[in-house]
């Protein structure tokens, strides 16, 4: 009964209200927090008056419209909104003077959680980057539950190329689970009952389906014949413009091929120099778990060198201009200006020398396993994934250490075969 009032104001006295010079209000009643403001300027509102910190605040509900928002619209709004504070809901998040689920706001607490979870700071820093970049201009000051699906529809369309290579579907597809998980937060929360991100991925194809329909070939250039191979090797080694440490990280690509920026963010710490192993941490791989990869003899020569001009205790390839390691798309710049302008754009990349070292394992098979490598140990060092969950979740190794040092020491022995490496 505390929200009981006397007044219990009908339509008809709202209309019979006089408009004065000065505003006033009155009591509406039932709920007793409800009143209906009367302004000079001829317009009469409902808003509710609540008690905080020893203070009055008022929240506007509407302005009274008889057979449009009436008295009945306006107790209707007002109970529903002191059912939200006897939920335990906070004042100013109701009244909307709260920043605790503005979009930008529950996005931290979605960083934050990444962080706790052990998530690598290079991915979480690419995520804040996209969502910075196409989210936050739009949606980072509003409260969540303000937030339409056609809203957030509409800025994932202006990121889509539909008719081009790049495509952005991955984009889109990753933009959607990082607001879909901003979004949970407020519905665990009982702040919005629905996620307007559901259902979303439905509206855009995935970069397969695209890419199959459109004919697009998302291969990496990669150079797979012994003469392109060779080429590219006498040109890398007698280009005096290319920065020495950028030039022995591309040796180290070509040599482990590890994912690029592997290669980029190698770590002193992860490389053991005197057993000839390099091992990646889980965190830092894209499969989660760690990778050791046998140095070959020409890996640790590069290494060597690199040691001698390193100014970093934690980075093999320090960058030049931060406080970081060099940046992975350095390596691709490299290859592409190697040679004559132009020379090796569209036929050479750093991760196509991934392509290249299982083309050219797959095309000497037969020596390969005169040696005891199998094709386990060709995917072992390219770090893999089976794709049978069942089978993976109980295979631990597919091939020894052992097998995987002979293959790499094999494929350096190779490609110095075709020419000479330094």
């Amino acid at each position: 009964m505390a929200n009981v009032s006397s007044a219990n104001l009908t339509d008809k006295d709202i209309r019979s209200l006089e408009f004065k010079d000065q505003m006033y209000f009155k009591v509406v009643g039932n709920p007793k927090e409800l009143y209906v403001y009367v302004s000079p300027k001829g317009l009469k509102t409902f808003k509710i008056r609540l008690r905080k910190d020893g203070k009055d605040t008022t929240k506007t509900l509407s302005e009274f419209r008889s057979g449009i928002y009436s008295v009945k619209e306006a107790r209707r709004d007002a109970n529903a909104l002191l059912a939200q504070l006897a939920q335990g809901k906070e004042l100013d998040v109701i009244l909307g003077k709260s920043n605790k689920y503005k979009f930008k706001s529950l996005f931290d607490k979605v960083i934050e959680q990444k962080h706790r979870s052990g998530d690598s700071e290079g991915y979480i820093a690419k995520i804040i980057s996209m969502v910075s970049t196409y989210i936050l201009p739009e949606f980072g000051d509003r409260d969540i539950k303000t937030i339409k699906r056609s809203e957030l529809l509409e800025v994932l369309n202006a990121i889509f190329n539909p008719n081009n290579k790049k495509s952005r579907l991955e984009t889109i597809h990753r933009l959607i689970n990082y607001c879909g998980a901003v979004f949970d937060i407020a519905i665990n929360d009982e702040h919005i009952g629905r996620n307007p991100c559901a259902m979303l991925h439905k509206e855009f194809p995935t970069s397969s389906r695209h890419n199959k329909n459109c004919q697009i070939n998302t291969e990496y250039p990669a150079l797979t014949e012994e003469m392109d191979i060779k080429e590219f090797l006498d040109d890398l080694k007698m280009d005096d413009k290319l920065e020495p440490a950028t030039k022995r990280a591309i040796y180290l690509q070509i040599l482990c091929v590890n994912r690029p920026g592997n290669t980029a963010s190698a770590k002193w710490d992860d490389i053991d120099l005197e057993k000839g192993i390099w091992t990646i941490r889980a965190v830092e791989m894209k499969s989660r778990t760690p990778h050791q990869i046998p140095l070959n003899s020409y890996a640790k020569e590069i290494l060597k060198e690199q040691q001698l001009f390193s100014e970093s205790d934690e980075f093999v390839f320090p960058s030049t201009n931060t406080a970081g390691h060099l940046h992975r798309d350095s390596l691709s710049k490299a290859i592409r200006n190697l040679g004559s302008k132009g020379k090796y754009k569209d036929r050479a990349t750093s991760h196509g020398f991934r392509a290249t070292f299982r083309t050219i394992c797959s095309t000497h098979k037969a020596e390969l396993y005169g040696l005891g490598i199998t094709e386990e140990a060709i995917e072992s060092a390219l770090a893999h994934v089976e794709s049978n969950e069942v089978k993976r979740s109980y295979e631990r190794k597919k091939a020894t250490i052992e097998q995987i040092a002979t293959l790499m020491q094999w494929y350096g022995d190779y490609l110095n075969s075709i020419t000479p490496l330094f």
